[in-house]
């Protein structure tokens, strides 16, 4: 083989070796282009099977999720939205929203403008009006967000939204996502647009102001929003303020166009709205500017908003746009409001609502609550009790600030009621002083012991109405009728340092207020009806409207003891639990009204959200006591302002032709202190006392003098008015120490005339004559009645009073009424005891005057003396007498305890410094004897003399 060959042979064996190994490197790509392409298709059918399982995986869960979802039926959407309730005054004007968790006010679609609708629509859900209730594209750009941030971002629509607020918790987990996701599809075939976004509008939180650490509003709906932060209707919106609240929707405590901040982080870059509080300011919050501007800006961006109406709502100093409304008054205390809100829920219970759906209607049911406030007076009442100098004794410490007590409260404590007599209205009510919040203490409708301003009521109405008359007479002595202490005096007067008057009419028990006068009227009660005299005062004073009252048979049970009012101590206000303000200022009311007991009421009408007429109130009305009974009561009590325990409560410095009739009460241990009283307009009742019970300062006084600085105010624009005296009365002149017809004798009591004018209803007038005023000669020297054996000379005709039954001192623990010198004497004259012939009437022509320090005897006899060596004789010069006019002079003698009266005359004194001269005689050794001069019933001289 040659060389050629060879190499041929070689080449063709290295072109074929050639042309195999590319085959096979040809054949090794297409191998690896194949496996590629596998792994590929594998991998993308197993993404593909995964996200299928997934896919299946999740809508196995939403299914799952959908399937245990209750079913809704939006057409009751509204039952599920609360609706704030308001308290209006007598003249319309808002009083106070009533306190709940947020404010409400629910406004229709066609009140809602396009403009507002538009600013929420661009921020909230801009594809509103074309999805079915979801945004498909929103939630895939949600979700991806999601994937990427791992974030809970949402993409929620306007019916989502909705749903969570009226069907869900608002907790971010994707369950409640599907659960919002498909109540919002159900809302969407179950309503129309327009429908869900006056649901929405309606319901979505737009923030809140809080005004103090106690105090605050959350706006719930546009108009509340509209009114709390601008003070306007909907209506009056611009296009800056409606893309404000439109902002806040996405986040209300962020976006909220003001915050509240103490007071040591205000700068004076702060835009301030109320400075009001102590501790916190309402100043306005920059974070709501981006937000607004934001939403303008999706609003011109969706062609809701012109290019020039843009630049406007731009260029708008929202800051300056801002006036709060508190939704309540400030200058009043929530004490009506909260006896307002009791009140109206009694009477929707009346027509059929539980309580709790009661409760429920006034809270959030959009009630429109007309009360019978009247702001003016509630204002006067809320200055006058806000002042310390009203209330004597209150504490303050070093530096002048007040002292608390435990429960945080200034002491003492007050409460005022103001009803209008006519109509039943409470027409202000007070229940503390400087006290605030909601839901406080309220003192008008705490019961306490009314003290002496319950005999009106308790004794003295009965007795009027039964047949009593002003002019009937008891005798205030020492009485006895507590039957654990049956010698011991009860009930006791606590009026002058002697403790008793004596024979008096009702007119005078009432004006000095006697205790013992009171309950001796209530027992003479048993002699018009059969039962016991305290049920037929309880039956009265229930009709009066007390239900405070504790009955025998269902006594309070205290440390083994049974408590009840059905006695005696009840006369005097020494009750159970005692009687509240409002409840005690309502049954005066009665007086002024007639006789007719009127409901006390704190509102007129209630209308609900649609404006429907829900309840009208009309306060019942009953007769408790005659029209002419009343009057005569009022007559009484006129009588006890103008001159008697309650003159400090007259208002004549602020319209003197308006009269004042009322009554004090202060307990007998001085821890509660009352006036209650009336004009012809309005019945007002103070209490003033210590939370805790303990002794006042002062007693009724500062109650009465509280009164008259509040209603010398209440008055000032009222025209003079006079009680209306009703037909069927009669006025007839009585002796005020019989109650009966008056004698000659009557007009000659020493003490001065006891005939007086009294009023009587027709029919019950005295026909029978004075039989307590007699005339008696008395042995003057002893002041025993003159017997044939008594000397002419000592001889003097006097006139007296006989009680049916004679009074005995010592029978009563030497306790003498001050009528006692006026009663006839028993003892006669007995010459062995009394002598003869020991008084020389006085003749100023044979007199001399006496020096005190002389013990001479003079015994130097007048042309009208005994000749009697017996007995020494001395003349009295009393003086100088410190008055000029005339005056009756009354001489005493006080000797071994007994007190006699020796000689009373009317003496006319020319001028000041005069004297008066008397002759007195003694036994030789008789000892001391004091003389006392009464001048005008009071003892204004006194000497001592020994015989």
């Amino acid at each position: 083989m040659n060389r050629e060959s060879h190499t041929t042979s070689n080449r063709t064996r290295a072109s074929q070796s050639s042309g195999s190994s590319t085959a096979s490197t040809v054949r090794r790509r297409k191998k690896k282009n194949s496996a590629g392409k596998v792994i590929f298709w594998t991998l993308l059918i197993s993404i593909f099977l995964v996200l299928f399982l997934a896919a299946g995986t999740a809508l196995g869960i939403v299914a799952g999720i959908v399937k245990e979802i209750e079913p809704i039926d939006a057409s009751n959407i509204y039952s599920f939205l609360d609706e704030s309730s308001f308290i209006l005054d007598e003249d319309g004007h808002v009083l106070e929203k009533v306190q709940t968790e947020g404010y409400r006010s629910l406004v229709d679609y066609q009140e809602i403008p396009d403009h507002l609708i538009n600013a929420f629509v661009a921020i909230e859900d801009e594809r509103f009006w074309s999805h079915n209730g979801i945004d498909i594209k929103r939630i895939f750009g949600a979700f991806w967000a999601n994937f990427r941030t791992g974030s809970m971002q949402g993409a929620s629509t306007i019916n989502q939204q909705l749903a969570k607020i009226i069907y869900l918790s608002p907790e971010q987990t994707y369950t409640r996502k599907i659960k919002d996701a498909y109540y919002g599809m159900q809302l969407d075939s179950q309503l129309s647009k327009e429908q869900i976004l006056e649901a929405y509008l309606n319901t979505i939180n737009l923030g809140s102001v809080a005004y103090s650490g106690s105090y605050s509003v959350q706006a719930n709906g546009i108009q509340a929003a509209a009114e709390l932060y601008f003070s306007k209707d909907l209506g009056e919106l611009t296009h800056a303020e409606a893309a404000l609240l439109a902002g806040i929707a996405r986040n209300p405590p962020r976006y909220s166009p003001v915050s509240t901040l103490r007071k040591e982080n205000v700068r004076d870059t702060h835009v301030v709205y109320n400075d009001s509080d102590a501790e916190y300011t309402v100043v306005f919050n920059p974070e709501t500017l981006p937000r607004m501007r934001l939403v303008l800006s999706s609003m011109r961006r969706l062609n809701y908003l012109t290019e020039s109406e843009y630049q406007a709502a731009l260029n708008q100093d929202i800051s300056a746009s801002i006036n709060l409304n508190r939704l309540t008054n400030d200058e009043i205390s929530s004490y009506f409001g909260d006896l307002v809100q009791r009140d109206v829920i009694n009477e929707l219970e009346k027509i059929g609502y539980t309580r709790s759906e009661a409760r429920q209607m006034v809270q959030s049911g959009g009630l429109a609550i007309h009360s019978t406030l009247n702001m003016r007076m509630q204002r006067i009442l809320e200055e006058e009790f806000s002042k310390a100098e009203n209330f004597p004794g209150t504490l303050r410490d070093s530096e002048g600030n007040y002292i608390l007590d435990e429960e945080g409260n200034v002491q003492p404590q007050s409460a005022m009621v103001i009803i209008d007599d006519n109509t039943g209205h409470i027409k202000a009510l007070i229940g503390g002083r400087m006290s605030d919040g909601q839901k406080i203490f309220n003192r008008a409708l705490s019961p306490r012991q009314p003290g002496s301003a319950m005999k009106p009521l308790a004794a003295y109405t009965a007795a009027l109405d039964l047949g009593l008359t002003a002019g009937t007479v008891v005798d205030d002595i020492p009485t006895y009728l507590n039957i654990h202490a049956p010698n011991t005096p009860w009930p006791r007067n606590h009026y002058t340092s002697i403790g008793y008057y004596g024979l008096m009419t009702m007119r005078e028990a009432m004006r000095v207020s006697s205790n013992v006068a009171a309950v001796r009227f209530a027992e003479m009660l048993g002699q018009y009806d059969d039962r016991p005299p305290a049920k037929i005062m309880f039956d009265y004073m229930e009709r009066m409207g007390i239900t405070s009252l504790v009955h025998g048979n269902d006594p309070v049970i205290s440390n083994g003891q049974a408590f009840h009012d059905e006695n005696y101590s009840m006369v005097l206000g020494g009750m159970t639990k005692g009687v509240s303000p409002l409840e005690m200022t309502n049954a005066f009311a009665v007086f002024a009204n007639q006789g007719i007991y009127t409901e006390p009421v704190t509102f007129t009408k209630v209308y609900d959200r649609r404006g429907n007429l829900i309840l009208d109130k009309k306060p019942e009305r009953s007769r408790v006591l005659s029209e002419q009974a009343a009057f005569i009561m009022t007559d009484l009590l006129r009588d006890a302002v103008s001159s008697g325990t309650g003159s400090r409560a007259r208002i004549d410095q602020g319209n003197s032709q308006i009269p004042v009739a009322g009554k004090t009460g202060t307990t007998s241990d001085q821890k509660d202190a009352w006036f209650v009283g009336y004009t012809p307009y309005y019945t007002a009742g103070v209490w003033i006392g210590h939370d805790l019970p303990e002794k006042l300062s002062e007693g009724s006084r500062m109650a009465a003098e509280l009164w008259k600085t509040v209603m010398v105010r209440v008055h000032e624009d009222h025209a003079p008015k006079s009680f209306e005296q009703p037909d069927g009365l009669v006025r007839v002149n009585i002796c005020s120490k019989s109650g009966k017809l008056p004698t000659e004798l009557c007009a000659l009591d020493p003490r001065g005339s006891t005939v007086r004018s009294e009023l009587f209803v027709q029919g019950t007038q005295p026909t029978e004559y004075c039989e307590v005023h007699v005339q008696a000669d008395i042995h003057v020297p002893s002041g025993k009645l003159a017997t044939e054996m008594t000397p002419p000379w000592e001889v003097e005709t006097r006139i007296f009073t006989k009680r049916s039954e004679p009074y005995i001192p010592e029978e009563h623990n030497g306790i003498v009424p001050q009528d006692f010198p006026y009663e006839l004497p028993l003892a006669e004259y007995d010459p062995f005891i009394d002598g003869s012939g020991s008084y020389i009437p006085f003749d100023p022509g044979n007199s001399w005057n006496w020096d005190p320090n002389d013990t001479q005897d003079n015994n130097t006899p007048s042309n009208e003396s005994p000749t009697d060596s017996n007995y020494i004789s001395k003349t009295l010069r009393i003086g100088p007498l410190s008055f000029e006019g005339t005056a009756q002079l009354s001489l005493y003698r006080v000797h071994d305890g007994r007190r006699t009266l020796l000689e009373v005359r009317t003496h006319q004194i020319d001028r000041d410094g005069d004297h008066w001269e008397v002759r007195i005689v003694g036994t030789p050794g008789s000892g001391l004897s004091q003389y006392e001069v009464e001048i005008n019933g009071t003892v204004r001289y006194q000497q001592s003399v020994e015989f």
